[in-house]
């Protein structure tokens, strides 16, 4: 039996100790946002999860699902659930109360992602699909198309989907061939095929709202020409004289011409439909401007990005409780240091310190993803506040905190899932304990969303010169600011000196990553993979020390010692590598580009 246990406490923690989140938000419409209201809302949220959605993650991986003449049935019990968190508002508490949402700040946003992933990642990437799309329309619709889309998209009577990939075109989106038809009624004819659409047909909803990506006639090339566009599965039913300005008659109460015509077979998230789309004369509307399409796809996609980097800290959380919880019942060999237990057969293998070793690496791991989560999620709120100043750094810092977060926090949930699994032995192996569908599930997440090399690349080839450097310098400031703070407090010197190295080590190596690189583009990408785990692990070491600053204040809480115990931790056994990475990053491109490809 899976069990698992919402992370109030963390969260509490971090929003009330770590960081100003309250005050951080205050000025951005949401000063109702308080402790008392948060610990209500995450326990009502933590509620559902476990108890709707998580009984169903291992049916939904066993029965998988049913497709049948171009439609897609969910498992039993799935459409059920998503009417429950339907009608109880949930998908829809982040959205403007005016669509019937509630109007919480994304940083509740990022804590509810977890919750959900750890439960049901297959049922959780839907309503985190639906968001980023009534994002987009919301942000750029006409008036007409928020009016209708929005609030059902908002929540969850309606879905929504990205579609990108093509047959012949996965990350070189310039090429596509789907092609968009202008009509003199002001609406547009998409006609082609995508493929990897998650969650583009199943029965959840009555409607889903596909953002498809396509070139008119006389585009320009490559990326450039490239226009987004919202083609519903069913066009509108009603529709007040002059709403949804170009829809004809004849097309009222009509499915679109859309259809599904295969759904992968998977390694894992079996409950989640992967699917292959046909758009054949279909009714569209375009979003935003002309040959814009690609900064507003990355607009959704880069949301997506971060949405699924908590996937690696969601399935990482629960695949450590679960490990955790068997290694405490189970009982093998002697403490190597002497007999623990001598009133049993053998002593409980947390005695022995490699099972610690991968125990205490999966926790920590867990820890710093979710405290650096916690800062993007303000971030992500602070892109919205009225000074302009506050606007622009969070811009900034999300544009270099994204590849890093959605490269890392994967890399690591694949890494500890893994480990949970070596923890249980041949047990971890056994669908019996779940543990194996948690690391099957979340490798995917290496690959959504961009795969984890090309967020380095991103990293490392735009976002760390874009803006002249500002991206970088924004981070650098706090940085540096937060290490001569605590230079002469005593009780830090174990963690403010290694992050100091490590934040000097990171500078030097971003001048060399950019200097070699603009000579030799192969350089940097080669080095790019270690760049960005190198980056992402300075970034835990930030908030590990933000998180031992206020824990050495506290020598009379159980819970802030444990803290300092999982920073030392993480200084000690995990932040080692960087040194290692350093070296590899500085060996170059020759080794591997000078390779014979005869002989590979």
């Amino acid at each position: 039996m899976v069990e698992y246990t919402p992370p109030y406490a963390e969260y509490e923690f971090l929003f009330n100790e770590v960081f100003d989140v309250y005050d951080s938000i205050s000025g951005i419409d949401h000063e109702e946002f308080d402790a008392d209201f948060v610990r209500m809302i995450m326990e009502g949220w933590g509620e559902y999860c476990t108890e709707v959605l998580l009984p169903l993650n291992e049916i939904g991986d066993r029965e998988g699902l049913t497709f049948k003449a171009g439609e897609v049935t969910m498992p039993t019990g799935f459409v059920d659930a998503w009417k429950e968190g339907v009608e109880a508002g949930w998908y829809a508490a982040i959205c403007k109360p005016e669509h019937g949402g509630m109007g919480l700040p994304h940083v509740f946003r990022n804590a509810m992602d977890e919750f959900a992933i750890s439960t049901n990642m297959a049922l959780s990437v839907v309503p985190a699909l639906g968001l980023g799309v009534y994002d987009l329309v919301t942000g750029h619709g006409t008036n007409e198309l928020i009016d209708h889309y929005s609030a059902n998209l908002a929540t969850g009577l309606w879905c929504g989907t990205m579609c990108l990939t093509e047959p012949h075109a996965g990350t070189d989106l310039g090429i596509i061939r789907t092609k968009a038809i202008p009509q003199d009624d002001g609406t547009y004819r998409v006609t082609g095929t995508k493929i990897f659409i998650t969650a583009g047909e199943h029965d959840l909803s009555d409607n889903i709202v596909h953002m498809v990506i396509a070139k008119t006639p006389d585009a320009p090339e490559g990326t450039r020409g490239i226009s987004l566009f919202l083609v519903p599965k069913f066009l509108p039913k009603e529709w007040e004289s002059g709403g949804l300005e170009g829809l004809s008659q004849e097309l009222a109460d009509a499915r679109n011409g859309i259809s599904c015509s295969g759904i992968e077979h998977k390694m894992g998230i079996h409950a989640s439909p992967t699917c292959v789309m046909n758009f054949d004369d279909s009714v569209g509307w375009l979003i935003g401007e002309l040959n814009n399409g690609m900064p507003l796809m990355f607009e959704m996609m880069n949301r997506e990005r971060l949405a699924t980097g908590m996937m690696g800290l969601g399935l990482g959380e629960i695949a450590y409780q679960n490990s955790l919880a068997w290694a405490r019942d189970r009982r093998q060999g002697r403490d190597l240091a002497g007999v623990r237990d001598p009133a049993a057969a053998a002593d409980n293998i947390l005695v022995h310190p490699d099972v610690r070793r991968m125990l205490l690496t999966a926790k920590v791991n867990n820890e710093g993803c979710r405290a650096l989560g916690v800062w993007v999620g303000m971030l992500l709120d602070q892109m919205h506040s009225e000074d302009e100043k506050v606007q622009e750094r969070a811009k900034a810092l999300i544009a270099l905190l994204t590849p890093i977060v959605k490269a890392h926090f994967t890399d690591l949930g694949c890494e500890t899932t893994s480990t949970c699994m070596q923890v249980m032995g041949g047990a971890g192996y056994c669908s019996e304990f779940g543990v194996e569908q948690f690391y099957r599930d979340v490798r995917i997440s290496k690959i959504w969303e961009g795969t984890n090399g090309i967020q380095a690349l991103d990293l490392a080839g735009r976002k760390i010169t874009q803006n002249l450097g500002r991206n970088l310098r924004f981070l650098m400031w706090p940085l540096v600011e937060f290490i001569e703070e605590n230079r002469d407090i005593p009780e830090m010197a174990e963690f403010n000196k290694p992050l100091h190295q490590g934040v000097r080590g990171l500078q030097q190596l971003t001048l060399l990553m950019v200097s070699q690189g603009m000579g030799n583009p192969h350089f940097l990408a080669a080095g790019a993979t270690d760049y960005c785990r190198y980056f992402g692990n300075i970034m835990l070491a930030y908030m590990w020390a933000k998180m031992a600053r206020v824990c050495i204040q506290r020598p009379d809480s159980e819970f802030h010692q444990a803290k300092l115990a999982s920073a030392r931790v993480f200084f000690k056994r995990i932040y080692p590598e960087t040194v290692a990475l350093a070296a590899t990053i500085q060996s170059g491109h020759k080794h591997l580009m000078e390779y014979p490809e005869a002989m590979m």
